[in-house]
């Protein structure tokens, strides 16, 4: 018998997440469970339909699977969450009663580590400040934007956090011929060995070492403002920094410091708060380059997310693997 599925994703999400070949994988294997696709899966709507659910696909803005919802969904055995982290969906009562979850960080990631990417081959070669020269009626290369532009090609760039995003970045950096740095104190030398890449031992090394760094690590207690000017002041002039991961990992106000004085330049896509305040000297700076968080998902790499946790359910009812399995053990070095 299929297992009956309940899609408790908000309406905003639903169409752009679920591709129609994705839906057809789901229902190909389980029962899909007759509700309407909420505008706010809120517990109201949880306890509502969530009685014959094997299943749940949850997303951003679910209600947690607590006490009462799970009092209303006996069957549930799996929360398939079609968003990043699944901290905010998983409780107390949740793992204690054995349920599983899965999340999409990794589909997402796809998508983050492109971006990424792009920023490398575009902020290296300074093309969004000449765009800004050219707009003002300039029309000339320029080698003193904030250090000398250079290529990404076969340059030492620094990875921090081999996460889904890290090691996907990585990954896209190969063929480019890049000598890659990971710093990740959870991964050993083989592990990312293993990757293609060189472990460093510390952050000082990674921005001593690096004409380009990303950040890419998750948030946790340990990894809150970690990034501080001392680590910014031990960047080569003209080096590129990237953060696609959270603000609160950077001390900000520090970073701000160093990035006064023009030596790098510094692409960020997550700030402390977002939206920054429209004085805040980030948005005057003009060595910075601030998107207002769109690496991950956003148009069409949102299918990206329905594909995966598709497949994901697929492996579920197969009694195979799940590849974006979160256990409670590692909640605590994810994001």
């Amino acid at each position: 018998m299929k297992p009956g599925i309940l899609f408790a994703v908000p309406r905003e999400f639903h169409d752009l997440i679920f591709p129609a070949d994705a839906l057809r994988k789901i229902e190909a294997v389980c029962n899909l469970i007759a509700a309407p696709i909420p505008v706010e899966p809120d517990a109201e709507f949880l306890r509502a339909h969530a009685r014959a659910a094997d299943i749940v696909v949850s997303g951003w803005g679910t209600q947690a699977i607590d006490a009462p919802v799970l009092a209303a969904a006996p069957a549930l055995k799996l929360v398939a969450h079609a968003a990043g982290s699944v901290k905010p969906m998983m409780s107390e009562e949740a793992w204690r009663r054995g349920v599983r979850v899965t999340g999409a960080a990794q589909a997402i990631a796809m998508g983050v580590a492109e971006f990424c990417l792009g920023l490398m081959l575009t902020a290296s070669k300074r093309v969004f400040w000449m765009a800004e020269r050219v707009r003002q009626g300039h029309w000339s290369r320029s080698d003193d934007l904030f250090g000398k532009p250079f290529e990404i090609y076969r340059q030492r760039v620094g990875i921090i956090g081999a996460s889904h995003v890290g090691r996907r970045l990585a990954e896209l950096l190969r063929p480019l011929g890049c000598e890659i740095l990971i710093y990740d104190p959870y991964w050993s030398r083989e592990r990312i060995e293993a990757l293609g890449a060189k472990k460093a031992e510390t952050l000082d090394e990674i921005f001593r070492e690096c004409r380009v760094v990303s950040l890419n690590a998750p948030t946790t207690k340990e990894t809150e403002r970690m990034i501080r000017g001392s680590h910014f002041a031990l960047l080569r002039d003209g080096s590129l920094f990237i953060n696609t991961a959270r603000g609160i990992l950077i001390d900000q106000d520090e970073m701000v410091e160093c990035l006064r004085h023009g030596r790098f330049v510094a692409c960020i896509d997550v700030t402390v708060p977002e939206p920054l305040p429209i004085d805040h000297p980030l948005r005057r700076l003009p060595n910075v380059l601030i998107t207002p968080h769109v690496a991950g998902a956003i148009g069409e790499n949102l299918m990206r997310i329905g594909e995966f946790v598709a497949e994901e359910i697929e492996r579920y009812v197969g009694g195979r693997k799940l590849l974006g399995e979160v256990t409670r053990d590692q909640l605590g070095t994810t994001a």
